[in-house]
């Protein structure tokens, strides 16, 4: 039975990694290794290194990489806030919020007026311009 899709790259990541050409080399070796492709002393005599050295890399890196897997908490790490910044803006808020509740308190003061006291309330269209007399002019008699 074949497989279908791609094939496995393997160790072939690594080359499309970001990275200098020592660290691409030391990761495949890691990894060679780990899959049986080579001995460690064969992958010491690669990198330059002795089995105590290449066994603390190897056991540091995968520690790392171990580190990296462990499950956090989704979403986007809390960002540092700054308590006198974040006062300042509760009490410019309590502030605005104590003002807009005595306009809305006036304002339901003057609707229950003008509900209250319909006669004495002028209606800004009837009076057109500031100024101009509530009354329509009396008619005149055309001139004889």
């Amino acid at each position: 039975m074949t497989r279908r899709g791609r094939k496995p790259v393997g160790t072939g990541h690594v080359e499309r990694l970001a990275g200098s050409e020592a660290a691409k080399l030391r990761m495949l070796t890691f990894l060679e290794t780990l899959e049986g492709e080579i001995t460690v002393p064969e992958a010491c005599a690669r990198l330059g290194i002795g089995a105590t050295r290449f066994h603390a890399l190897r056991g540091a890196w995968l520690q790392n990489a171990l580190a990296l897997l462990e499950p956090r908490r989704l979403g986007r790490p809390p960002q540092a806030v700054d308590v006198e910044e974040v006062l300042s803006r509760l009490q410019t808020l309590e502030t605005e919020n104590a003002t807009l509740r005595q306009e809305l308190a006036a304002a339901e003061v003057r609707r229950e007026l003008a509900a209250a006291l319909p006669h004495v309330v002028r209606d800004s269209k009837a009076a057109g311009k500031k100024g101009a007399p509530a009354q329509p002019a009396p008619e005149r008699r055309p001139a004889r």
